[in-house]
This record gives structure tokens, C-alpha cells and sequence, in this order.
């Protein structure tokens, strides 16, 4: 197992080293564990990205509020 170390930018983006990305063909699955672990690993099928929307859950009340929705996804 490579582990490689990298910083999270303003807009909350980590960079993926390319070797990684070359070896993946663009198919990659970033997974945040109630741990607070992050594991990035390949999608072993092609999967429509759209499908997992629905398997998120969040504890917001009114989601015309963008800003609440914002807070309670990312903390």
C-alpha cells in the first residue's frame, strides 16, 4: 500500500497523484468514513455518479437554503 500525503485547498480539493490517475483511467471513488478516514480507491464498474445522490443523508429542514444544506454536508 502507497500512502502519499497531500494538502486540502480553499475549495476543499485534494490532488491525486497522476500515476494514480493514469493506473485508474479517470474512474475514482473518494469515501469519507464516520472515522473521519478518507479512502481513495477505483471504481471496480462504471457506475452513474447521479445513482448515489439518493444515498446521501442530511439532516436539514428546509433545503432552499443553500448555505444550511452547505453546513451540514461538509460541517
Amino acid at each position: 500500500m502507497e500512502v502519499v500525503i497531500r494538502y486540502i485547498d480553499k475549495m476543499g480539493r485534494i490532488s491525486i497523484p497522476s500515476k494514480w490517475r493514469r493506473d485508474w483511467e479517470g474512474k475514482v471513488l473518494l469515501i469519507r468514513t464516520p472515522k473521519g478516514d478518507v479512502i481513495v480507491r477505483p471504481l471496480k464498474k462504471r457506475i452513474k455518479l447521479s445513482g448515489l445522490f439518493d444515498s446521501i443523508e442530511v439532516d436539514v429542514e428546509d433545503f432552499e437554503d443553500v448555505h444550511k444544506v452547505r453546513r451540514a454536508i461538509y460541517g
